[in-house]
């Protein structure tokens, strides 16, 4: 079988099955990937989202990716017995810590190390920069990730892929009015409200608070509703200025969950982060019909034409804040970037993309000497 067809052997490290956009990533690959024909398997500890990988038909392979110094090389032990069973031809990372522990596999073995950075823009001082290895070959989802990863993570252009993130259209399908009306009898929503959806992890790095800010800015707009979708450790704090400024019943929580009918629901989505290395979660629910607004992180650039698929504002507080109003106002205005959004990501992010463009980083990478 020629080089370029033959099945390949993809062993992913991750620090664990922990919720947000990064296990996504990684299940949603392999399960791509396997069905195609190739091997997979994944390491790293059992977290809030196991669920997703434990009844997945490759394997887990439970070790401490999170650990010491001690407990990294405990996992290098448990991983180097695995490939001697299981030979791989590439380790694919998705945490620092995890690059170091495959520098010590590949010692061993020789395969090549790919590197996706999940999160650009992480303070690198001189010990982070120590306990750093960007792999053999970086991948980055946007070109913001690319630009931080030259500038400040020093690594050579030839050496970064962009590969951005990808949605399957057939699970996020267009709004209709007929499911807005549908979703939000579901989730208990007016019928006539404008809704500002939030979906992720309530934690410090998607800034949820910003949503209480965002429905204080519309106190003034009657019958609109902020509907954030999510669990963390920041949840008793989002309670808190709920309850601290009356919002009950301007703001509404819901425990994560399939998010579609949340976008089905809203008239748009807000992405409120510090740091992005794309939002998979702007992606679908552009996808859906929904425009957005967020912050210029990594993947704003890509997916946010200007007063086309959404708007962008700086990473501040008030500044995000003090757009809302104006974002929310014109209900027309918003279903109209809502169909522009959905042609975009439908056009440019696709996870059949994606995938391939993933395959084909696999093989340069196993390729080069």
């Amino acid at each position: 079988m020629p080089q370029d067809q033959r099945p390949l052997r993809i062993l992913h490290l991750t620090a664990g099955s922990d919720a947000g956009g990064l296990s996504k990533y990684i299940h949603d690959l392999c399960r791509a990937m396997q069905h195609l024909g190739h091997e997979v398997a994944v390491a790293g500890e059992k977290g809030f989202s196991h669920d997703l990988f434990a009844n997945s038909p490759w394997p887990w392979i439970d070790v401490p990716l999170k650990g010491s110094p001690l407990a990294l090389a405990s996992a290098a032990k448990v991983l180097d017995a695995y490939i001697q069973r299981h030979p791989v031809d590439l380790i694919h990372t998705h945490y620092r810590r995890c690059t170091l522990v495959a520098r010590r596999l590949q010692r061993r073995h020789g395969m090549p190390i790919l590197y996706t950075v999940h999160q650009p823009r992480i303070g690198l001082n001189w010990f982070r920069r120590l306990l750093t290895d960007f792999g053999d070959h970086t991948h980055v989802a946007s070109v913001d990730a690319r630009d931080w990863l030259i500038k400040v993570g020093r690594v050579a252009p030839e050496h970064i892929a962009i590969i951005p993130h990808g949605v399957d259209p057939a699970k996020f399908p267009l709004q209709t009015l007929e499911q807005q009306i549908a979703a939000r009898q579901q989730l208990g929503i007016d019928a006539n409200a404008t809704v500002a959806a939030f979906v992720g992890r309530f934690d410090t790095p998607k800034n949820p608070l910003w949503m209480i800010q965002a429905a204080l800015a519309c106190g003034s707009m009657p019958n609109t509703l902020f509907v954030m979708m999510g669990n963390g450790p920041d949840e008793p704090a989002v309670r808190r200025m709920i309850a601290q400024h009356a919002l009950e019943a301007r703001v509404k929580l819901l425990n994560y969950g399939d998010p579609l009918p949340v976008y089905h629901a809203a008239n748009a989505l807000f992405s409120t982060s510090l740091r992005e290395g794309f939002s998979l979660v702007c992606a679908e629910a552009m996808c859906s019909g929904l425009p957005v607004l967020r912050t210029r992180t990594g993947g704003s650039a890509e997916m946010i034409l200007e007063g086309v698929t959404g708007r962008t504002t700086a990473v501040n507080a008030e500044e995000f804040a003090q757009a809302v109003p104006a974002f929310l106002a014109d209900r027309a205005a918003l279903a109209k970037m809502g169909q522009a959004a959905a042609a975009h990501v439908r056009e440019s992010f696709t996870f059949d993309r994606q995938l391939q463009d993933t395959l084909a980083l696999y093989r340069k990478t196993i390729a080069q000497p």
